[in-house]
């Protein structure tokens, strides 16, 4: 078995997308990434469109999958209309003081969906 290496190579080319719900309603979190980095387990080189123009969420690549780094990321959180602006100002609050959007569960959002996209140029080099 080999771990392999797959990073991206030009700036701000990971996009992070969670979705959460609670109550018929959605709020989405969205993190643009300077780069990226994941590791991959295979007995043979991954498969992977390395020129990559469509985005690939790495979460759906076949093999076992570790995600390696994730650096400098800028976050927007996307509320639904039928939420207060005090609402939106305390789950901004409570995220930030628990540097976690985990802690949205403790407030009876679930997550419901988590992609991760390397987008542009891609490189994948053997690791061991």
């Amino acid at each position: 078995m080999t771990t392999w290496r797959l990073s991206t190579t030009e700036k701000t080319s990971v996009i992070e997308i969670e979705t959460w719900t609670k109550d018929n309603l959605t709020l989405t979190l969205e993190t643009v990434w300077d780069s990226g980095s994941a590791l991959i387990d295979a007995t043979e080189k991954p498969n992977i469109d390395l020129a990559n123009e469509e985005g690939i969420d790495v979460y759906l690549i076949e093999q076992p999958l570790e995600i390696e780094e994730l650096s400098d990321g800028e976050t927007q959180l996307i509320y639904p209309d039928e939420i207060s602006v005090e609402e939106e100002d305390r789950l901004n609050d409570l995220i930030e003081a628990s540097d976690d959007t985990d802690v949205l569960e403790t407030e009876g959002w679930e997550l419901e969906d988590h992609e991760l996209y390397f987008q542009g140029v891609l490189k994948i080099e053997a690791v061991n």
